[in-house]
């Protein structure tokens, strides 16, 4: 049958599938997915491979962008220790400050640079419609408004094609509105809940009409996506959590609804309310049928949709093998069981997400799925400046 994903991205012209890491890894993938498999599923890996990203024609790419993060770029550095080990050291010796931080930019800003000029020949093949690529503003100015700017604006500077990622704080809002404000591409990261979203697609709204009316001409190859973080809501200690510590009788399949919910009635309001942006879903989680059978359940719930999907390497490689021999049906269509959303509304978390007015903006930063995540992304952040400042 033909390769799973692209089977995928038949079911609607409106569904797009995004790398999610660095496409400096992309080689890496390939090499270390291939060692697990029968050397026959080894051959089909391999053909269907060579012809989904920079092997072939832009145009035959199954990639339409990439996103990235700290932590993303991070492996970078660790996963081609020997390449970026050399690349830090000339950057060091044209860097002339003394600042840990200060190379760790440098480096930073490289890592972006370099994945962007990866997916250039896809964007300006398109139009600049396709080929972005997410760079995130540094995590520890998460909660500094003027400082993301600048960060961003710097960002956006590397290529045409740099969308910059913009955390779902409570400093983060004015930020996605004075990007679109400047006709800079972006992507709000580290949302979780419908108030979240709903807020950025307003503030994206406001800055591009501001744009419009001052230039009137679109700026080239701008558009706007807004991240729900569907495992990572699901899987925090304030929903999956609650649910082990209470003994509520709900499974960790049923914890999935609560994203279906969340993305399907978000990609209806943006479309209801005409805001230029599209829901892109991430962290999709692994489940095993009781006949032994794996699937993703957030793959097969969106199906057919209007979502981005962004993926790991190694779900490209799950679902290119689970689902070698399986029939994708559109699930965009199928509204989300009414028992399973009764079930989940014992779970305060869950119905604080999922209403419109969950969470006042003042509250963005005190989301427990956003603390989590931030923690994490600050931590990755923080290691990587360790490393590339150990070469000052």
């Amino acid at each position: 049958m033909k390769n799973p994903w692209r089977r995928l991205l038949d079911l609607s012209p409106e569904t797009e599938v995004w790398w999610d890491s660095s496409p400096l890894v992309w080689p890496n993938f390939k090499e270390s997915y291939a060692k697990k498999l029968s050397p026959e599923d080894k051959q089909w890996f391999d053909a269907e491979t060579e012809s989904m990203y920079f092997d072939a024609n832009p145009d035959e790419w199954l990639f339409a962008g990439c996103t990235t993060n700290p932590p993303l770029s991070w492996n970078v550095l660790q996963t081609r220790k020997a390449e970026w080990d050399k690349i830090i050291t000339e950057k060091r010796k044209a860097y002339k400050g003394k600042s840990q931080y200060g190379l760790f930019l440098e480096v930073y800003f490289e890592v972006v640079k370099r994945g962007a000029e990866k997916l250039l020949p896809q964007f300006e093949a398109s139009g600049g419609k396709l080929g972005h690529v997410s760079g995130q503003v540094e995590p520890l100015l998460n909660r500094n408004t003027a400082g993301m700017i600048e960060m961003a604006e710097k960002l956006a500077d590397l290529s045409p094609n740099v969308m910059v990622k913009v955390p779902g704080s409570t400093q983060g809002m004015p930020v996605f509105k004075y990007l679109a404000s400047k006709g800079i591409a972006t992507n709000g990261t580290a949302i979780f809940a419908t108030s979240q979203i709903l807020t950025v697609g307003q503030m994206i709204k406001e800055g591009r009409e501001m744009h419009l009316a001052q230039g009137g001409t679109p700026r080239h190859g701008w558009r706007a996506v807004c991240t729900q973080m569907s495992g990572r809501l699901e899987d925090s200690a304030s929903f999956r959590g609650v649910v082990n510590k209470q003994n509520l009788n709900i499974n960790p399949l049923e914890l999935r609804y609560s994203s279906e919910a969340i993305i399907k009635k978000c990609a209806q309001i943006f479309e209801e309310r005409e805001m230029p942006i599209k829901m892109l879903q991430c962290s999709s989680r692994l489940h095993k049928k009781p006949n032994g059978e794996f699937f993703y359940p957030h793959i097969e719930m969106f199906a057919g949709g209007p979502v981005i999907y962004t993926v790991p390497p190694s779900v490209i490689g799950d679902v290119m093998m689970y689902y070698k021999n399986r029939e994708i049906t559109n699930g965009w269509d199928k509204e989300v069981p009414a028992d399973m959303l009764e079930k989940l509304s014992q779970v305060d978390f869950h119905n604080r997400s999922l209403a419109e007015d969950g969470y006042d903006v003042e509250e963005f930063n005190e989301i427990p799925a956003y603390i989590e995540n931030e923690a994490e992304f600050i931590g990755a952040a923080k290691a990587m400046i360790t490393y590339v400042g150990s070469f000052i």
